[in-house]
């Protein structure tokens, strides 16, 4: 059986409740969804406006979810999706907004465990044109937003893939790792970018130190393609 996740999320309070005299009792509506619609946790919990956040604990089975977070009485929400893997706990950080209720936004999710000495390099999603060859001097990458959160042997990733950058499809994606001298290593990686259908597509990547490590002797500032660094797709 799968061990649970323990989550700690993270909540920065919409302009409405941050306002709210101190001490007032906060509601805050949390659940986990399934692509299916099944929810895996639902409650409500009450906070204390003291600051401008709060955090809440849950423990979930792995899988991957839509978090909504909601407070009707002010008229905020927050919308995301999260992996969760089997046995890690994560730490969240979500900013509620002042709408309700809040649209997803079109991402595409990668997650998976690592070593810390992964967190240094500040993994990051780039794209390149499709002419990109690997081992190849990468050219100059097209502009993405990603997001990304780490916790003790796990990272994830949101890339934000909105209409301007499916405009541009096919594109090379790549895992860029930064060098303690400001340069960088480009790992390929083999995801799909297709338009957002309400529900993101998810990848796995596992990353053991021998991986970290066997970047040390690895070309900076080129198009890496090793075998040993793949994606898969969770069932």
């Amino acid at each position: 059986m799968d061990a649970l996740s323990h989550i700690f999320l993270h909540l920065t309070f919409c302009a409405a409740i941050a306002h709210a005299p101190s001490g007032t009792k906060i509601p805050l509506h949390v659940t986990m969804t399934h692509h299916n619609g099944v929810k895996a946790f639902d409650n409500v919990f009450t906070v204390t406006r003291e600051a401008k956040d709060a955090v809440v604990e849950f423990d979930v089975s792995p899988g991957i979810y839509g978090l909504v977070v909601e407070s009707p009485k002010y008229g905020c929400s927050r919308v995301d999706f999260l992996n969760v893997l089997d046995g890690q706990n994560r730490n969240v950080s979500e900013t509620m907004e002042d709408v309700l209720p809040a649209k997803p936004e079109p991402v595409m999710l990668l997650d998976g465990t690592a070593p810390q000495s992964f967190v240094y390099l500040k993994p990051s999603f780039v794209f390149f044109d499709k002419s990109q060859a690997c081992n190849q001097p990468v050219g100059t990458p097209i502009p993405v937003r990603t997001d990304v959160e780490y916790d003790t042997s796990s990272y994830h990733l949101w890339l934000h893939s909105d209409a301007a950058l499916l405009a541009q499809a096919p594109l090379v994606a790549a895992l860029r790792l930064q060098t303690p001298t400001s340069t960088a290593h480009y790992i390929r990686v083999r995801i799909n970018l297709v338009p957002f259908s309400g529900w993101p597509n998810v990848y796995m990547m596992n990353v053991s130190e021998d991986m970290v490590d066997g970047l040390a002797t690895e070309k900076v500032d080129t198009l890496l393609c090793p075998k040993v660094w793949t994606t898969s797709v969770p069932e």
